[in-house]
């Protein structure tokens, strides 16, 4: 195992990898609160971007305008040193060093007390990809209603929150697996980015890495 990073599997589906990192060497908070959005803490966005705006009330298009900062970064922004790295680090040695990756992440932003940014749906519907494996990387706590919800089982129709800790990502099957959110009716802002990534099979890939899409159905 790659010496700094430490995986458990999932509560909710012994498929999906929950991956330990170390924040320290891989800050991505401090990156972006730093240089990107420039806030004290990410979770207590909605606050400083109140008094930014003058609203009493954010809506969606909030959470948009400030997605689309992240997703507007330059390639050369101290988030993408950090998160190519990261993946290099962390995910590449699971699988002899060779996947296929987003080399830009879909970034999100869901602010509280705002409504759903996303609706329900399986991403294989819309990439038409059956081998990719999701990440879901939160770069503050996430939690209940700020988090993506996830079937319970394959076509259950029965969700449950995906609930990390910054420092900690998932490796899972959304590509199958139907997933959205709610209305986030916390006190916490959420900013993370998810992509997904692909691989080529070889006798060094073990359990569970090997595993994560193998109980998929459908």
């Amino acid at each position: 195992m790659n010496p700094v990073t430490k995986y458990t599997t999932n509560k909710m589906r012994k498929e999906f990898i929950v991956l330990s990192y170390d924040v320290s060497r891989y800050p991505f908070r401090k990156a972006l609160e730093t240089h990107v959005f420039k806030v004290p803490q990410l979770e207590q966005m909605h606050l400083v971007w109140k008094k930014q705006t003058g609203k009493e009330e954010l809506n969606y298009n909030d959470n948009l305008v400030l997605r689309k900062i992240m997703q507007d970064l330059k390639d050369e922004a101290s988030f993408y040193k950090i998160y190519h790295k990261w993946i290099a680090d962390i995910i590449a040695p699971h699988y002899d060093n060779k996947i296929s990756y987003s080399k830009h992440p879909k970034m999100r932003v869901h602010l509280a007390k705002t409504g759903t940014v996303s609706d329900f749906h399986r991403d294989a519907d819309v990439t038409g990809r059956l081998d990719q494996i999701n990440c879901y990387l939160p770069f503050t706590d996430v939690f209940e209603s700020s988090t993506i919800y996830c079937e319970t089982d394959y076509n259950s129709d029965q969700y449950e929150p995906l609930n990390l800790k910054y420092g900690e990502a998932l490796l899972w099957d959304g590509g199958l697996l139907k997933h959205g959110t709610r209305f986030n009716h916390t006190d916490n802002t959420r900013v993370s980015c998810d992509f997904r990534f692909s691989y080529r099979e070889h006798p060094s890939i073990i359990p569970p890495w090997s595993e994560i899409l193998h109980s998929r159905i459908g």
